[in-house]
């Protein structure tokens, strides 16, 4: 039986085999991290469901409105890439997960910027790819840093994304309001100055990031052999052996090859990963379909205050923050259930962007109920993933790498969709 080696600050535990055990397990000590991993939710997330709040005032100020769903699609455009560069390329070279966080935080606070500043549709929308891939990777980044701590958690991270959504689409919302455009100006100068002014009060939320990771967080102080190194007598978190390595270590010892461990992987999560990607796929098509659900002529705010895309938006995250905060009440296996239910949702929000068929006032609670299947997928395909008795404790992360790779696709896809959509007759 392996041993077990006890930090005599934190009384964290780890396996001497190289398997994490439960850190930071002391009362105080979880309550300080359960906060810091919900403000690293919060704020990983923020910039992103700001950017998909404002996403029809952003292509209505350049008069891009059929290609609004270009901007949600910018925004997940590169989170594919950045996440397969977290997995098989920063973590094999050993780059600290402090070094990792800073970085994605001066990306995010370059691309809030650059969408305040820009001067084209062209350049916004590049802008949006910066600040959008923050999040992918940024979530990969912690999903993965959260095995060295109580599996509990994952209940504060999940739950900060669904806050992210509730507080950055009324963010939106708040500041949209209350920025008043300068008199006599075009309702395309009003959407400009709007968007320049609710970007720039935006980041501020970076800082926040880097606090609750640098400061709030208290990092494990005996990390297993060959996942963390120690210089100068201080914690440093980083990886010394990554995805790739541990293939090879583990591939050494049963004979298996890298690829061969890949591929079992795949096919371990392949269930969980696929119905993920399908939910995102198919409630961003829904989600983008808003933006068209109010027929011509029906009342809408005014330019100086967001439209029902925004708020419609504001009642999708709050189904979101919800059943990702269930998993304490309710637990899902069949997920298969939550993709069925949303697939059907999507086939509705098309035909109400195309037809209309469903009164404005429903609508807001039509959204809530999309945004409550797509966090219960969310928490619940992690959730399973963590604890499936199939998956050996060292190929965990991997998994759960995997199945993050099937969000950033899934929103890819039903972005796409939508684009091609939108540009078919009856949908202008």
């Amino acid at each position: 039986m392996a041993s077990r080696r006890v930090s005599s600050r934190d009384h964290d535990v780890t396996e001497d085999d190289g398997t994490p055990h439960i850190a930071n397990n002391r009362r105080p000590t979880l309550w300080r991290n359960w906060i810091a991993f919900f403000l690293l939710g919060t704020i990983n997330n923020m910039s992103y469901v700001i950017i998909n709040s404002s996403a029809k005032t952003l292509a209505d100020s350049f008069h891009k409105s059929d290609d609004v769903s270009l901007i949600p699609w910018a925004n997940v455009a590169f989170g594919f890439g950045a996440k397969c560069l977290n997995a098989f390329v920063l973590v094999p070279l050993n780059v600290p997960y402090g070094i990792r966080m800073f970085v994605n935080g001066v990306l995010m606070l370059a691309g809030l910027i650059g969408i305040a500043f820009a001067p084209s549709f062209p350049v916004a929308i590049v802008a949006v790819v910066v600040s959008g891939s923050t999040a992918g990777f940024g979530e990969n980044v912690i999903l993965g840093y959260l095995r060295f701590y109580n599996p509990d958690l994952i209940t504060a991270w999940s739950s900060g994304t669904g806050m992210a959504g509730v507080l950055g689409a009324a963010l939106y919302i708040g500041l949209s309001c209350a920025v008043d455009a300068p008199p006599g100006v075009s309702r395309t100068e009003t959407l400009k100055h709007m968007n320049h002014n609710v970007f720039l009060f935006a980041t501020p939320i970076v800082v926040v990031y880097w606090v609750a990771y640098f400061f709030i967080l208290k990092k494990p102080t005996d990390m297993p052999v060959g996942s963390a190194s120690q210089e100068s007598g201080k914690y440093r978190a980083s990886e010394t052996t990554g995805l790739i390595q541990e293939s090879a270590s583990v591939s050494q010892c049963s004979g298996e090859s890298k690829w061969g461990r890949l591929g079992r992987c795949l096919r371990s999560s392949l269930w969980l990963s696929f119905n993920l990607g399908a939910v995102y796929f198919t409630e961003y098509v829904a989600r983008s379909c808003s933006a068209k659900s109010m027929a011509k002529g029906d009342p809408i705010y005014t330019p100086t205050c967001p439209e029902f895309y925004a708020a419609i938006q504001l009642c999708y995250q709050a189904g979101v923050l919800v059943s990702r905060s269930s998993l304490g009440l309710v637990k899902i296996r069949r997920v298969g259930i939550l993709s069925i239910l949303q697939t059907i949702n999507m086939v509705v929000w098309i035909f109400v962007a195309w037809k209309h068929i469903l009164p404005v006032y429903i609508l807001p609670a039509y959204m809530i109920y999309v945004g409550l299947l797509g966090g219960a997928s969310y928490v619940n395909v992690f959730n399973l993933l963590r604890e499936d008795e199939n998956i050996p404790d060292k190929d965990r992360e991997l998994c759960i790498n995997m199945a993050g790779l099937t969000i950033s696709l899934g929103i890819f896809g039903g972005t796409g969709f939508n684009t091609l959509l939108f540009h078919l007759p009856g949908f202008e």
